[in-house]
């Protein structure tokens, strides 16, 4: 069985799909009941509820399991500590193969989630643990979170250069990662960049996407206090709110991008770009 946390996100959501898709027997830890009452695969998984900072919660998700796939709430100011310990957790259940949900180039000190994450991986190398790291890229599904602005308003905001680079991946590549990954003991000891097959930026993806939908979309650059008007920010912490602020002025300071290569040799097949994922997630832009 594989133990799959924070699987009431986004990621844990494609990443448990993947899993199942394979006829791999999951378990979830998610926070509370309102996470899994749309998950499609409720009556598929074995389910622990809890808050993952909680030791107890851990061990009863650890228990009887042989590997996890450890994903932490995003932008989470206990990244650390939590990953310490799952770690130890990890560890205590004899797991034989930990694999962390991190992010592409951990190293920059300048996005504080960034560093947490360098952190955990750190732990992770000297916990003696068979471990994998995957280091995703931005997700081209963010732009989803976009859909009634993009519809209504015909146009896209952004708080950072409408001209910095990134290479956006596609969250379905990455879950079909995950579950090869988890899937062999070859991929033990190894850390994947996971980026998609192109660099684009902000202005590219919007000329794309109007283009797919019959919209002609206007791409403006916006101050971080108009972006945070703009936005309901009721829900974050003010660890969360700094991440996200620190990486906007990252991004428009040195953009956010990497190489394709490694992905497209795990999946052994190009990787999705960004026109691929408009056509196929074409339904869910219209409102």
């Amino acid at each position: 069985m594989i133990l799959v946390t924070g699987a009431g996100g986004k990621t844990g959501v494609a990443v448990v799909r993947s899993l199942l898709i394979n006829n791999i027997e999951v378990r979830i830890l998610v926070r509370d009941e309102s996470k899994i009452r749309d998950l499609e695969f409720v009556d598929d998984v074995d389910i622990v509820i809890g808050d993952m900072r909680s030791e107890s919660v851990q061990r009863d998700a650890f228990d009887g399991v042989r590997s996890v796939y450890h994903i932490c709430p995003n932008m989470h100011e206990d990244e650390l500590a939590i990953g310490l310990s799952m770690i130890s957790v990890a560890k205590q259940f004899d797991v034989k193969h930990f694999v962390y949900h991190s992010v592409l180039h951990p190293q920059i000190e300048d996005m504080p989630h960034h560093w947490q994450k360098m952190r955990v991986e750190e732990a992770i190398f000297v916990s003696d643990l068979p471990y994998t790291i995957i280091q995703p890229a931005a997700y081209m599904q963010n732009v989803l979170m976009e859909k009634a602005r993009i519809y209504e308003d015909k146009f896209i905001h952004v708080p950072y250069s409408i001209d910095s680079k990134g290479s956006p991946v596609n969250l379905d590549d990455v879950a079909e990662v995950a579950a090869t990954v988890l899937s062999k003991q070859d991929y033990i000891g190894g850390i994947y960049e996971l980026c998609g097959p192109e660099i684009l930026t902000p202005k590219d993806q919007a000329s794309i996407l109007g283009s797919h939908i019959g919209i002609e979309l206007t791409i403006q650059q916006i101050t971080l206090d108009q972006w945070k008007l703009q936005n309901n920010l009721s829900n974050f912490s003010t660890y969360s709110l700094k991440s996200l602020v620190d990486m906007f002025v990252y991004y428009d300071k040195y953009g956010f991008w990497g190489s394709s290569y490694v992905l497209e040799s795990l999946l052994d097949r190009k990787p999705s770009g960004f026109c691929e994922f408009v056509e196929r997630y074409f339904d869910k832009f219209n409102l």
